[in-house]
């Protein structure tokens, strides 16, 4: 069965096979700050899920764009037996090769979810997974995102729901004037450094240990992962970092998931215009649809530097060493823009126009690196500029910026493999098409749920074995090193020291794309991925 075929719907439905309800419930339950909770156990031995576990009051009604507040306590014990509803956003696609969330939707969505094997014995390494969807969509009951796996293999394993779209990142002079330090916006952002505090004061009873936090995301979950490295208020609360394709490390433009207060709150004051609200408490008592389907560009809000949650640029911060002191895995796909809509859209003039605009000064050299003179090669063209404007450029700077600033350990990869789904795979992205590595190919060989996008090859199952043992050490140790794992060295810029994984051997090598990314640099303003 392909990814498309597990929308969240059929998912949850399939939920009371795989688990067992009733008087076992009693041997799951645990006592966590807000009282007694029963989880279930899962198709994996000694596994048990705990779901839908609120970290936050529901953020509605005039709790809608402001900070969490702290979840209600309860008597007696609360079943955590189901997801929560996912957080209000455009229903995905269900032939989407991510399986999106179809539903069902609402603002009370800020839960999370935990896999264990038990709270006896040592306390074991949590890892946190904050999902991607560019800060306008996800969830975290897609099942590619299910922890039962590496729960089996001595992880205990967390996801979690956050604010996203209008609801996440809405910024607005009115909000910012209702906030003691005069922001707004970054609620998706609260809303997960709230989690991780909830995971640091409860989740010992799971048997984690609360001393051993990695966060890790892809795409929008990398890009958070950024964010928390800068972030005063998520200093302490994890231990490890892992970014999978992304950080916000460029100039702040939606492309890249970083704004500017200024341009935000304009743009707040225009959407209330548009839709014909008379003030902001007009704007919360509207129904949460209604501002979703009105918020038509989807890009219009992001995650910003507020001068409060995000006190600088991230780029700067890591650059002066004044981020989380913690080991750092970041990394990226070779097809990273495979799946996404290219740049000129096929068309060598629209082509050169956007490039030109990004590239500027540098119009001569970029026809050079992206050479096109037919619509095949324009949409190729397109696709790979995408992918490292967006992508590979600030994964690689992420890398650059952490290793030479050299509080902690940094560990870079390039993700080669490109046998994730077929070449005539018939998904949303890239209908008979080749997607290559694409953006997200990497998440089922991580999470060790591959398996979901079909049967698996002796090469995937090798390589899923392969990825999540170097993520789980990592998890243990800080190092993704371990016995029957390749050699993985310490990052070192202008060294052969990025790991490429593929499926037949993964060897350290130089960085990939090297001229082209360093233009971009040098587009930018900034020449540390030159060296890199």
């Amino acid at each position: 069965m392909t990814i498309a075929a597990f929308t969240r719907r059929s998912f949850v439905s399939g939920l009371g096979s795989v688990f067992v309800m009733g008087s076992a419930a009693a041997d799951h339950t645990v006592r966590i700050r807000q009282g007694l909770i029963a989880g279930r156990p899962t198709a994996t031995p000694d596994v048990t899920a705990w779901l839908g576990i609120p970290y936050a009051a529901p953020p509605v009604g005039p709790w809608r764009w402001r900070p969490p507040q702290p979840p209600a306590s309860w008597s007696g014990i609360r079943a955590a037996t189901q997801f929560s509803a996912s957080p209000w956003q455009m229903p995905a696609d269900a032939h989407s090769v991510y399986c999106g969330t179809q539903g069902p939707f609402s603002e009370d969505c800020l839960t999370l979810n935990v896999w264990s094997s038990g709270s006896s014995g040592a306390p074991r390494p949590v890892m946190v997974w904050i999902y991607g969807g560019a800060f306008v969509s996800g969830s975290s009951d897609i099942p590619l995102y299910d922890g039962a796996a590496l729960a089996a293999r001595g992880i205990v394993f967390v996801s979690i729901n956050y604010r996203v779209g209008i609801l996440g990142s809405f910024a607005h002079p009115a909000l910012s004037g209702e906030s003691a330090h005069g922001c707004s916006g970054n609620y998706g952002l609260m809303d997960q450094t709230a989690a991780l505090r909830w995971v640091r004061d409860n989740i010992a009873a799971f048997g984690g240990d609360p001393g051993n936090v990695t966060i890790f995301g892809q795409s929008a979950g990398a890009f958070s992962v950024g964010y928390h490295l800068v972030m005063p208020q998520s200093r302490g609360l994890f231990h490890r970092a892992i970014a999978q394709s992304g950080a916000p490390m460029g100039r702040p433009s939606s492309y890249i998931l970083l704004g500017e207060k200024r341009p935000l709150e304009a743009a707040g004051v225009d959407f209330q215009l548009r839709v014909g609200a008379a003030d902001l408490a007009a704007l919360r008592r509207m129904d949460p649809l209604t501002l979703v389907k009105a918020n038509d560009n989807r890009w219009q809000f992001y995650p910003m530097i507020d001068g409060d949650l995000v006190p600088a640029h991230p780029f700067e911060l890591i650059a002066q060493g004044r981020h989380a002191p913690v080991p750092i895995l970041v990394g990226r796909n070779r097809d990273e823009g495979s799946v996404f809509q290219p740049f000129g859209n096929g068309d060598v003039a629209a082509l050169y126009t956007t490039l030109d605009s990004l590239y500027a000064p540098y119009s001569a050299e970029v026809r050079r690196q992206f050479p096109a003179a037919n619509r095949r090669e324009a949409l190729r063209q397109g696709h790979v500029a995408f992918g490292d404007f967006v992508f590979n450029w600030n994964s690689a700077a992420l890398a650059a910026a952490a290793a030479r600033a050299d509080s902690a350990p940094v560990f870079s990869y390039h993700f080669d493999f490109t046998g994730t789904v077929p070449a005539d795979a018939q998904f949303t992205e890239g209908r008979g098409r080749d997607l290559g590595a694409f953006h997200g190919s990497e998440i089922g060989f991580a999470l060790a749920t591959e398996r979901l996008r079909g049967p698996l090859s002796p090469t995937q199952r090798s390589l899923m074995q392969q990825l999540s043992g170097q993520w789980i050490q990592f998890a243990r140790h800080g190092d993704p090193n371990g016995p029957g794992l390749p050699n993985w060295p310490r990052y070192r810029p202008g060294t052969p020291s990025i790991l490429h994984i593929n499926g037949s051997a993964s060897l350290p090598g130089p960085l990939a794309d090297r001229e082209r990314l360093a233009l971009l640099g040098r587009a930018m303003g900034n020449r540390i991925v030159e060296t890199a």
